[in-house]
């Protein structure tokens, strides 16, 4: 490597690092508040579960019915719907994409981590933080189950239904590594599934448009052929369950969200988006 080279590493990496620098405090900062709200609110993990498995039973009749009465019929009418209905499901599939999600909210808390917070006042910091809060539940909320999500349909293996008539609908290749056997659940309805709760969770006024939206992005999935109707509403449920303990999680903590003996959350008043930009 030659002098000027180094030369120019040197100076990368001294311009560079007041930013780090500034970065960590920043973090610092941020996670320092957090501990401090947790620390008086203490820990409260508990969940009551039998809603909760009511819930999944239901969900579980529902998946079940599909499999049984829905799945094949559905699949042999792959590629004969309307052409209206085929581009609007286009469209609208690409919704259940992860990636205009989490990109923007990840490289927005990046871009927080290195503002020169010095000379901000405190209400000013209290406010970075809610951003940062917020943020982050919508990037772990519909990050993580999106994740699992992934992991599972791939260790199951379902035939999507475009191997129907090779494999059926329950000839499921374990481990496969091919998409064409990552049918179940469908992975672009738990990230909408998971989305529309961490919507509903942090802007509760519009929840209904938020479950309206991810049904209607969930089921596009079938409209372009890719999965069954179990896949979707799997995948809708398994998002929605993912989204509702990570934020069950931050409410234990005594971040985002309040919790009382039900498992009800509700956004912390300090916390709501139109408060912090009032104040």
């Amino acid at each position: 490597m030659t002098n000027k080279a180094l030369d120019t590493i040197v100076n990368l990496t001294a311009r560079t690092r007041p930013h780090v620098l500034r970065a960590r405090a920043n973090l610092s900062a941020n996670l320092a508040l957090v501990s401090v709200r947790q620390a008086r609110i203490g820990s409260n993990t508990k969940i009551n579960w039998l809603p909760i498995i009511e819930i999944v039973l239901v969900v579980a009749a529902i998946i079940l019915c599909c499999f049984v009465l829905i799945d094949r019929p559905v699949a042999l009418q792959r590629g004969q719907l309307p052409t209206d209905i085929s581009i609007i499901s286009q469209f609208v599939t690409r919704f259940g994409k992860s990636d205009w999600i989490l990109v923007p909210s990840a490289t927005i808390l990046l871009a927080l981590l290195f503002l020169d917070t010095g000379n901000y006042s405190k209400p000013k910091i209290f406010r970075l933080y809610r951003v940062n809060l917020w943020l982050t539940f919508i990037f772990v909320g519909v990050g993580l189950p999106s994740l699992i999500a992934t992991i599972l349909k791939r260790l199951i293996g379902r035939p999507r239904p475009s191997q129907l008539q090779e494999f059926g609908l329950y000839d499921f290749q374990h481990f496969h590594s091919d998409a064409a056997f990552a049918s179940f659940p469908s992975g672009h309805s738990t990230t909408i599934g998971a989305f529309a709760v961490v919507m509903a969770l942090l802007l509760p006024k519009y929840r209904v448009a938020f479950a309206i939206f991810a049904v209607f992005v969930g089921f596009s999935r079938v409209g372009v052929g890719a999965h069954h109707p179990s896949d979707v509403v799997a995948g809708l449920a398994f998002g929605a369950f993912g989204a509702f303990f990570v934020a069950k999680w931050f409410a234990s903590r005594g971040i985002l969200f309040l919790t009382g003996r039900t498992n009800l959350l509700q956004l912390r008043p300090a916390m709501q988006l139109f408060t912090s930009l009032r104040h």
